[in-house]
């Protein structure tokens, strides 16, 4: 069991196009867990809503990261004003 045995996954895997199964249900999760947080912001345009969804889709945990960072900003702004 060398390196190369996670290499010959990682190949498979990017081939193949398929996903474990965990990975599909964090995925899910992630884009629920955003879809709930922007349900509760509403003066938010639809399509802000769907750009923030896709993005976490797309970005996955980096993408779930700025969206938080952004909502954070932006209810500290907010309730400042």
């Amino acid at each position: 069991m060398g390196p190369y045995t996670v290499a010959a996954v990682m190949i498979l895997f990017v081939l193949t196009g398929q996903m474990p199964l965990i990975l599909v249900v964090g995925l899910l999760i992630l884009v629920y867990l955003t879809g709930v947080e922007l349900w509760r912001e509403e003066d938010l345009p639809f399509l802000y809503k769907a750009w923030w969804c896709l993005l976490v889709l797309l970005l996955n945990v980096v993408g779930f990261a700025a969206f938080w960072i952004w909502l954070s900003v932006r209810r500290r702004r907010r309730r400042e004003a």
